[in-house]
């Protein structure tokens, strides 16, 4: 966990110089970028929802925060997101079989 907020951190700082204060890394409109980061999003908001734990914590990354946020609200992002409760629930399943599997083994 420690690795992933440090890399969050560097995310955001990376976030604020290629933005320049727009919504996007790719300015006023979601772009490449937005979108490779943005499919990291789905499974890092599931993790969240599956641990229980705060990644993408306001305090030390806002900025990524709020990008999130834009990112999810536009439409087009909204139509092909998969539902991060049902993508939380398939991450449950699949650490159940690893433990399954590990206590055979």
């Amino acid at each position: 966990m420690e690795e992933v907020e440090e890399g969050l951190l560097q995310l955001e700082d990376a976030f604020v110089s290629i933005s320049k204060g727009k919504p996007f890394f790719g300015g006023e409109a979601i772009g490449f970028m937005d979108i490779c980061l943005g499919s990291f999003l789905v499974l890092l908001k599931a993790m969240e929802e599956f641990k229980g734990e705060k990644l993408l914590d306001e305090s030390k990354t806002p900025s990524l925060c709020k990008w999130g946020g834009e990112f999810f609200s536009d439409e087009t992002v909204k139509n092909v997101v998969p539902d991060i409760k049902k993508v939380a629930e398939f991450l449950r399943e699949l650490e159940v079989r690893a433990q399954s599997a590990a206590s055979r083994s």
